[in-house]
């Protein structure tokens, strides 16, 4: 399509998924009266409104106005284990069969820790929290307490929690903790910062792939550098593995030849529930030890609730399997693959970043190494978004895809003929973006 701007083919598309969502755009009309933008979730919301569920079979939604989308994002990684798995319905059943809410210990949780400390040989000791967010803060406030020291490291374009965010701008209220803020995959700098601050240093936080920064992973060699520089300096190292625990038995440290001083964990550990978990060295976690005089306190109502506990064992033990998460890698990897091979027969500046199961669209030729700020990646990422809407298919608003056990060949098949087909369709557009910028030398 010829002398056609991404902005008007946006629109153009926009108008085609108001017509078919009638009834979401009257359910938006009542929900933005009590909440800001008619959500409680920033990531879900988009112009004019989104679309919104009333249930899920497999790997299928369905919204209030019946149209069915493939789920090719999963709660942003947390639905690994798909939307109707019959284990973990009956475990559900059971569990709530047995009662909720019971306010005290269980032995599922002391199930559920061992089964992540086998995952994660490194963690020695294990908490539960509410989400990602709190693990994360959990296991910062363990190694700054342990070690004394009241500055973090952290790298440009990660996210750590929504007070610990280190991609989004604007209005961003952080953690008040004295942090040193690193490029991203930038050797020279991660040196010159630890000959600098290493020494004052009481922890190093990073995602070993950067999720919400775009499913960028780190270079080996990066990542290794930053194990050795931490060991050297004696800082702990905290590696995320919030949204990366799904892609491989033992994460991303598996997959890296790493191990962290503590990992953090949430997301699908909760079989569908709300969870979290961080753990590791004893000599750290130790300070949540209430026999210990010099302990700190770790509440939280809800950090072992019974269905999580439970739910989330089951998942970990019959659906996320070792091999279960090595097919959805495998699945992931040779679909990344073929639409990098799409763009480059195209001829498109578009490329797929990520790692095994999770997978995110960007603008541009070669693969980013950092968090990208180009408007023209956004552009890009919203034509994906909205040309799925209107063909079946659910994403993130930022491209991000992330499969689930029930994510099958053929559904990954159609979804790259659509791709192949917007390609088509809308390339020249695309093209134009990369031109524009070449003939004015700024967006």
């Amino acid at each position: 399509m010829k002398n056609v701007d991404v902005q008007s083919v946006i629109n153009s598309l926009e108008q085609i998924y108001v017509a078919r969502t009638p009834a979401s755009r009257a359910h938006f009309a009542r929900a933005e009266a009590v909440m800001p933008a008619g959500n409680t979730r920033n990531n879900l919301f988009f112009p004019p409104y989104m679309p919104f569920f009333e249930g899920a079979t497999g790997a299928v939604l369905t919204d209030l106005d019946g149209n069915q989308y493939v789920d090719l994002l999963n709660d942003f990684t947390v639905s690994a284990f798909g939307h109707s798995s019959g284990a973990l319905i009956e475990a559900s059943k059971q569990r709530l069969a047995g009662g909720i809410s019971l306010g005290g210990c269980t032995t599922v949780e002391t199930d559920l820790a061992e089964e992540l400390i086998a995952r994660f040989p490194n963690m020695e000791l294990v908490r539960f929290a509410n989400s990602g967010t709190e693990a994360n803060i959990y296991a910062l406030q363990a190694a700054l307490l342990v070690t004394g020291k009241q500055k973090i490291l952290v790298f440009e374009g990660n996210y750590h929690g929504g007070i610990l965010n280190y991609y989004h701008q604007g209005a961003i209220l952080n953690l008040p903790v004295e942090t040193v803020v690193v490029p991203y995959n930038d050797i020279a700098a991660l040196r010159r910062a630890m000959t600098e601050h290493g020494d004052t240093l009481g922890a190093v936080i990073m995602e070993l792939v950067m999720n919400t920064g775009g499913c960028i992973p780190a270079e080996p060699e990066f990542a290794r550098l930053v194990r050795a520089l931490t060991t050297e300096h004696q800082v702990p190292l905290i590696v995320d593995e919030v949204m990366t625990a799904r892609l491989a038995y033992g994460g991303t440290q598996s997959i890296y030849g790493i191990e962290a001083d503590l990992t953090t964990l949430g997301k699908m550990i909760g079989g569908g529930f709300s969870a979290g978990a961080f753990g590791g060295k004893r000599e750290l976690m130790s300070i949540y030890d209430g026999r210990n005089i010099h302990s700190t306190v770790h509440g939280g109502s809800f950090n072992n609730n019974v269905m999580s506990m439970t739910v989330g064992l089951t998942a970990l033990r019959e659906v996320l399997t070792a091999s279960a998460l090595e097919r959805m890698s495998r699945l992931g990897d040779s679909m990344r693959q073929r639409l990098r091979d799409i763009f480059q027969q195209a001829d498109v500046p578009l490329v797929m970043t990520g790692e095994g199961s999770v997978l995110n669209l960007h603008f541009g030729r070669e693969i980013p190494k950092a968090a990208v700020r180009d408007p023209r990646d956004k552009q890009v990422q919203t034509l994906l978004h909205r040309y799925c809407l209107i063909h079946g298919y659910w994403v993130a608003t930022r491209a991000l895809l992330a499969l689930s056990v029930d994510t099958t060949p053929a559904m990954v098949d159609g979804f790259i003929d659509r791709v192949s087909d917007m390609v088509t369709e809308y390339g020249d557009a695309i093209r134009a973006l990369e031109v524009e910028h070449v003939k004015t030398g700024t967006y």
